[in-house]
This record gives structure tokens, sequence and C-alpha cells, in this order.
């Protein structure tokens, strides 16, 4: 299985259409990421692997693994953000 410049050039473009949806959900707070992968899962099933929408995925999973490591580098930072999102 060969990677086609065409398939690279479609990859960057759906990271250049999620980053901005990353950004907006990122502000919004974490629920609102579970919105957009929801929203990109319905192309991801009906089309399939298609580089646009695997380039989609891209910015919103690098945020989540960098909120990830965060949390495993300091477990209290995620109970701050539950209180405070109860109050």
């Amino acid at each position: 299985m060969e990677i086609e410049v065409m398939e690279v050039i479609l990859f960057i473009t759906g990271i250049i259409l999620g980053f901005p949806v990353m950004i907006f959900a990122k502000n919004k707070g974490l629920l609102w990421l579970m919105a957009p992968l929801i929203a990109y899962s319905i192309p991801l099933f009906t089309i399939g692997p298609h580089p646009i929408i695997l380039g989609l995925y891209f910015p919103l999973a690098c945020y989540l693994l960098y909120v990830g490591q965060t949390v495993i580098r300091n477990p209290s930072a995620i109970n701050e953000f539950w209180k405070n999102l109860g109050d």
C-alpha cells in the first residue's frame, strides 16, 4: 500500500479544517470535545477512512493526548476541574 501525494494533501486539508473546531471545543470545555468526535464518526462510518476525515480527528486527538498526559502528571488537576465545573 503506497502513500500518494494527493492523500497527504487531503490529510493536511483535514487537519487545517479540524484545527478551528478543536480551538472552539477547547475553549468551551472538555465535554464539548465529544460533539465533533460524534459528528466526525458519521462520515467515517459511511464513507470510510478517507484522508480528510482522518485529518479532522488529528487536532482533537493531539489535544486529548495533551490533556491526558497533564492529568497523569497531576491527578488533582482533574479533580479541581470537576469541582470548578460543579460551582
